[in-house]
């Protein structure tokens, strides 16, 4: 058996000793996740009972939804929606597949990320659809850096992207709609992180998301962070070792068949 995927099994058991752990995450946009990278991480969050949340390409990727369905992820998230067009696009893509995926115990929950300038311009609009449309999402996740970026912001612990997540939280809040904060977590974000007490349903780094729903010291906050950095540490490496084990077998036959032509 590969020791990185031993390794990366072991970093999930710790992870989960938490009790903070919400999910273990796979990206189809930023990460550019492949489905056979996706099957072993789906494999893992099975088989030790950890839910497993897929971040699809954007609001109208249908194929990547269909995915998310078919490998038994608990969520699905959506990036980069930035109107009450295409929150309502990604939700009917998402309502059309459940008559499909009737045998499933329970359907993933949808969520969307907000994240940029143009969102935030639109975000009344955004939240009154799904409002007034009963539309199937889950909760909202800010997404930092990408709203940082498009802000022209270059600290995502600034106190204008504090402004706007407050302003958001509240907004959310009054639709009973629940909030989830990433993008660029490291220790510096606990004060960040703790401004809101527990107003924010969770918090999370690109491969972890863990529970806020109760209070978090410094330190904790710390070895959380760490351990969900060293979780993608595993992960990478493994692939890394899964994609240098094959390129070996490749070569073998390359040099094989290099030798054979004109004997």
């Amino acid at each position: 058996m590969n020791p990185f995927l031993i390794e990366l099994e072991k970093k999930i058991i710790s992870l989960k000793s938490s009790q903070r752990l919400k999910a273990i995450k796979a990206e189809f946009e930023a990460e550019g996740t492949r489905i056979e990278e996706l099957s072993i991480l789906s494999h893992l969050c099975t088989t030790n009972s950890i839910p497993l949340t897929l971040k699809v390409g954007g609001p109208c990727a249908k194929r990547d939804i269909y995915e998310a369905f078919q490998i038994g992820a608990n969520e699905i998230l959506v990036p980069m929606v930035e109107s009450a067009f295409a929150i309502e696009y990604c939700s009917d893509a998402y309502m059309a597949l459940i008559p499909n995926f009737q045998s499933l115990k329970t359907r993933p929950l949808l969520s969307v990320n907000i994240e940029s300038k143009k969102a935030i311009q639109n975000i009344d609009s955004i939240l009154e659809s799904i409002k007034n449309l009963s539309l199937p999402i889950n909760s909202i996740v800010i997404g930092r850096s990408d709203l940082a970026n498009s802000l022209g912001e270059k600290d995502v612990n600034s106190e204008l992207i504090l402004d706007l997540s407050y302003m958001l939280i509240k907004k959310c809040r009054e639709i009973n709609l629940k909030v989830t904060i990433g993008g660029n977590l490291t220790r510096h974000s606990y004060k960040f992180i703790n401004n809101f007490d527990n107003n924010i349903y969770a918090f999370e780094s690109r491969k972890c998301t863990f529970s806020n729903l109760e209070p978090l010291s410094q330190n904790s906050f710390n070895a959380l962070i760490n351990d969900g950095l060293e979780f993608e540490l595993s992960w990478l490496k493994f692939k890394r070792s899964l994609y240098q084990d094959r390129s070996e077998e490749e070569n073998f036959r390359i040099s094989k068949i290099s030798k054979r032509i004109n004997q």
